[in-house]
């Protein structure tokens, strides 16, 4: 187990372009932390220069407190899995994970007891005989974990490893590589663009986009406190629905409104809007803060449902607001229907407040 730290980490192509650019990060040792984002958002590009693999352009990489920015990979004590396995074909499971102990000149008995032991943990102690050709997918890639787990490393890397696996096996090895994780205690940085796996995993999720980070926090931080707009849509299924809002004050009271919706606020989100001095705000509601209601009055819009997507445990409303459609998580029951009229209410202490022009989330709400 070992700390990080990531001062200032760049990497720049050619003389314009930046695959990653100012990464600040401190990962704390045993913490599991994953680094998320859209394709082409500096994840992988950061994940590399931590490993060696990719030269840094400017800033360091501080390993238990030591400089190892220009050391090469095998010194910096990390392992690295890949998106793609990368187990070597000629060799049986038993020797692919017992080869990089080899390197290390361990003793045959040495080797024979930590292959066993992370093959167990993995749960592939009856495939050691086998060839990685007569291995499913998942198989494969649980070598590659118990390869890059016998060498005990400072900190374990992972490169989108589960994107190659079916629906329902990622879903599965998500669980058990957190229960691996338990059992470690190994520090781990997770590359992914899937933020259900982020989410289900991570200590903290670091977001990124255009090769800076966005964000760092818990699942729940960035999920319930997004920073900006950004993090807001890119985080949550159905994604969060956004709407540009005129605040205006009608009577004594303070409203949100646009052509289609009007929410009369209340004192929360009211103070919250006291020290913001523009006429406009952007506002962010997930689908399932979205309320259908028997109350017309408490209503902030009344609208034809355009599509029911039934999920099973919850159905995925679907109305169409002029040329924008606004999503809606509701309970299994009851029913819905194409073309049914329903009245929708919000949660408001879950409403989310963005500047009209830096679409960074106000203060206190």
């Amino acid at each position: 187990m070992a700390t990080l730290e990531l001062i200032n980490l760049s990497k720049r192509y050619g003389k314009k372009v930046w695959g990653a650019k100012d990464v600040n990060l401190k990962v704390n040792e045993g913490e599991f932390i994953v680094l998320l984002g859209p394709s082409g958002c500096g994840k992988t590009t950061t994940l590399r220069m931590i490993a060696g693999l990719e030269e840094v352009t400017e800033g360091k990489v501080i390993i238990d407190g030591k400089d190892v920015t220009y050391l090469e990979p095998r010194k910096r004590e990390v392992s690295m899995v890949f998106q793609s396995y990368a187990v070597w074909p000629h060799m049986t499971v038993y020797d692919n994970i017992a080869f990089p102990l080899k390197l290390r000149k361990m003793s045959p008995d040495e080797i024979d007891k930590l292959v066993k032991e992370v093959a167990e943990m993995v749960k592939i102690e009856e495939l050691l005989k086998r060839f990685p050709s007569q291995l499913s997918g998942g198989q494969r890639q649980r070598v590659a974990l118990a390869r890059a787990l016998a060498v005990k490393p400072k900190i374990f890397l992972m490169d989108e490893p589960l994107s190659n696996l079916d629906a329902k096996l990622r879903v599965k090895m998500r669980t058990e590589l957190k229960a691996i994780h338990h059992k470690t205690g190994a520090t781990t940085i997770f590359v992914t663009h899937d933020q259900s796996e982020a989410m289900s995993m991570a200590d903290r999720i670091v977001i990124m986009k255009d090769g800076k980070i966005e964000q760092v926090g818990t699942p729940d931080d960035v999920y319930f406190f997004s920073a900006n707009v950004f993090v807001a849509g890119f985080i949550g299924t159905p994604p969060t629905n956004f709407f540009k809002m005129n605040i205006i004050g009608e009577n004594g009271e303070l409203h949100l409104k646009n052509e289609y919706i009007d929410i009369k606020v209340n004192d929360k989100v009211r103070k919250a809007l006291e020290k913001y001095n523009k006429d406009e705000i952007i506002v962010g509601i997930r689908p399932e803060n979205l309320l259908i209601t028997d109350n017309k009055d408490e209503a902030i819009f009344r609208e034809k449902i355009l599509v029911v997507e039934p999920q099973g445990s919850h159905q995925v409303i679907a109305v169409e607001l002029g040329n924008q459609i606004v999503k809606i998580v509701t309970p299994a029951f009851p029913k819905y229907s194409a073309d049914e009229l329903i009245n929708v209410t919000l949660d408001q202490e879950r409403i989310m407040l963005f500047d009209i022009e830096t679409e960074k989330r106000l203060e206190g709400i």
